[in-house]
């Protein structure tokens, strides 16, 4: 399975299947964006892909140096899970 970026989407994809999962996350500003929802497709469900798009997500955003809204419930019980995500929100959306 690869991770790419395509715009403001994480896409998890392989040869065969051009979209198992998928991470959203508009830009707010330049170095603003708010991550929507994390979908991953009912065939592959169960399998861990969500938690690999969020931490696909979070190195892609520490490489460009993103600063991370939440609206996903699934990215925010991830996030606070991983207090290491932590860094990418503003200080008061952090929970640690």
């Amino acid at each position: 399975m690869e991770f790419v970026v395509d715009g403001n989407k994480l896409i998890a994809k392989d040869q065969f299947h051009p979209l198992i999962g998928e991470l959203s996350f508009p830009a707010v500003a330049d170095d603003r964006v708010v991550v929507e929802r994390v979908f991953v497709h009912p065939d592959f469900r169960g399998q861990g892909i969500a938690n690999e798009l969020v931490r696909h997500f979070v190195d892609y955003a520490s490489e460009h140096q993103l600063t991370v809204k939440l609206m996903c419930p699934f990215a925010k019980a991830e996030f606070r899970r991983h207090p290491e995500y932590q860094k990418l929100l503003l200080p008061d959306d952090r929970t640690i």
